[in-house]
């Protein structure tokens, strides 16, 4: 006779292991085709456990995107806190854009969503200016610029890095990983060689 063990998990963990089902159920089919029923279905939980820990469809995806950012975010700042140099700040955060717009990424499926994104707009506005901040401080200290053009700088090569990203993404999709890191190169190229133009220009 096959008996199956069913694992009891801690209210902490059976609440990651439901969201992470549910990341693969909406990369395999699909945002719109996300129910609750699917969900305990796959993950070989009742439905009304499901809806222990969320109370509807929008719950379980506010909280998968707070989840998904809050990794993302973590990953970030770091390894953004042990660069050693103003060329690995740059690169670590054009590769942080890359991986943003990568295939496998629930991130931008989630946030293209106004009802789901709302459950991260304080936190990723507040992000986006820590994140703005230390990137003006380390230019201008690297390159001895007013900090007014080094906000400028910054905002024009955060730009370039978030359209090179989606680019590879529409464009290069199921390529060599080396035509991402030779794209990731290119706009580290750019953005430095950028800096040290204005820089020049200052002296």
């Amino acid at each position: 006779m096959n008996t199956r063990t069913r694992t009891r998990l801690t209210p902490e963990a059976r609440k990651k292991q439901l969201l992470e089902v549910a990341r693969e159920l909406i990369l395999q089919d699909g945002l719109q085709a996300f129910t609750m029923e699917a969900l305990a279905r796959t993950a070989n939980v009742s439905s009304p456990l499901v809806y222990n820990y969320f109370a509807n469809r929008k719950e379980t995806l506010r909280a998968l995107l707070v989840h998904e950012y809050a990794g993302y975010t973590d990953k970030l700042i770091k390894d953004a806190a042990a660069a050693t140099s103003f060329e690995e700040v740059v690169r670590i955060f054009v590769n942080s854009n890359f991986d943003h717009y990568a295939p496998g990424n629930i991130i931008p499926i989630l946030d293209s969503q106004p009802e789901i994104a709302s459950a991260i707009a304080a936190s990723s506005a507040a992000h986006g200016d820590q994140i703005a901040q230390f990137l003006v401080s380390n230019a201008a200290d690297k390159y001895q610029l007013p900090r007014i053009k080094s906000e400028l700088v910054v905002s024009m090569s955060s730009g370039a890095s978030i359209a090179a990203a989606q680019y590879v993404a529409d464009h290069l999709s199921g390529k060599r990983a080396t035509r991402r890191e030779q794209a990731v190169d290119t706009v580290v190229a750019y953005i430095l060689a950028g800096l040290e133009h204005i820089a020049g220009q200052e002296s």
